[in-house]
């Protein structure tokens, strides 16, 4: 059994269903890319969520467009298209551990000063640095 790391995109919305045994649970997509510059190319991940795990992510406003970590055990699964005939391989992840990826630039508050101090000085209540 391998053991996956990954940052992705949720590609569609989240629906909480319910087990034949009554456990939540949930099974969405999850992109992300594979490669760099002109070789570059997503990949889908099929990820599989159970109880309070699945609750999480739904209490926690996880829906398409969110972009997350995401780690757990990796499998090869064969499956049936939609067509009933047609069977495909995807990769399912069954989640350990998630969250919500750091975004490339820090989040400010509107209420935030955001100057920038002066060259020289280490902050506003100190005095310049010497030449």
């Amino acid at each position: 059994m391998s053991q996956l790391y990954c940052t992705g995109r949720v590609t569609s919305e989240l629906e909480l269903k319910t087990s034949v045994k009554g456990t939540p649970y949930l099974c969405f997509p999850l992109m992300e890319y594979v490669g760099y510059g002109r070789n570059a190319h997503p990949q889908y991940l099929s990820v599989w969520a159970w109880g309070a795990m699945a609750r999480q992510l739904i209490e926690k406003g996880v829906g398409k467009g969110s972009v997350l970590w995401v780690s757990g055990s990796l499998e090869l699964e064969e499956y049936a298209k939609k067509d009933g005939v047609t069977h495909d391989k995807r990769l399912k992840l069954k989640l350990r551990d998630w969250g919500f990826a750091p975004t490339q630039q820090p989040q400010r508050r509107p209420d935030q000063d955001q100057s920038i101090p002066p060259p020289g000085t280490i902050d506003r209540e100190r005095e310049n640095l010497p030449e």
